[in-house]
């Protein structure tokens, strides 16, 4: 009877462990490509993945039996691996006609983000909507992986067009505040972050209207793994959005 009772714990034990082997094997692991763009995704102080669409997709991710390894590049590195397939979802992306032939977007958005042109605070610069009345008189500085709109895209290789480009956000905040061009071209969230880390949010003001006002996207390249989830996403996207949590994580990275 003894010995029964000792091969039944052990017969028990290893139901348990191929249980266990078989829900982490059933979770499917997703390689997310990200541009660092703070406060939507970034790397923390321990060089850990952070930022608003990190913590959504990190809350999502369970349900869906994903399992995230993300990847901070340039955006040319994101968007080349995402045609190679080497991408199975991208943080984040704004909706536009030539990313949609390479990637799916959901219906649900992460958030709104605001392009904005800001200058120096004792700037008598105004600005009154007309972007290329603007760029015309003005020299504008640019983060250079920044995707703002097909209009700024043409209005860019203008051949009056004077635009100063930057290797990142940070870059661009110090370049304005050192007087380099009249006006810096940023996301409004990402801006203010860079400056209140230069402790330089004084020195700047933002300038109204914004150029422009678009839903960010997190994205499942066409050639990658998850491209058909993209509904299960959207239900689960939906409904964390309803919680309590979600609105925790927008007091918190955008100060709401």
């Amino acid at each position: 009877m003894m010995k029964a009772s000792v091969n039944a714990v052990r017969a028990a034990c290893a139901l348990l462990l191929w249980l266990g082997a078989t829900e982490v094997s059933a979770q499917q692991i997703l390689r997310v490509c990200s541009l660092p763009l703070p406060p939507q995704t970034m790397l923390n102080a321990k060089h850990q993945p952070d930022g608003l669409a990190v913590k959504i997709l990190q809350q999502v991710a369970p349900p869906l039996h994903w399992q995230l390894r993300i990847h901070y590049m340039p955006w040319l590195r994101v968007v080349a691996q995402a045609k190679r397939g080497q991408c199975d979802l991208v943080l984040t992306v704004l909706h536009r006609q030539d990313y949609e032939s390479y990637m799916r977007f959901p219906k649900t958005a992460v958030l709104d983000q605001s392009n904005v042109l800001l200058v120096r605070q004792n700037s008598a610069i105004l600005y009154h909507g007309d972007l290329e009345a603007f760029m015309r008189a003005h020299s504008i500085g640019l983060y250079s992986d920044k995707a703002v709109d097909q209009d700024f895209e043409r209005l860019r290789v203008a051949p009056w067009a004077r635009i100063d480009l930057a290797d990142s956000t940070e870059q661009n905040m110090q370049k304005l505040v050192a007087g380099r061009f009249d006006a810096a071209l940023e996301n409004e969230l990402s801006a203010m972050v860079a400056l209140r880390g230069m402790g330089q949010l004084a020195a700047v003001k933002i300038l109204y209207p914004p150029i422009n006002v678009t839903p960010a996207y997190i994205t499942f390249p066409l050639a990658g793994r998850a491209s058909n989830q993209v509904p299960a996403f959207d239900a689960a996207l939906s409904q964390f959005k309803t919680t309590l949590r979600f609105h925790q994580l927008q007091d918190h990275y955008l100060g709401r």
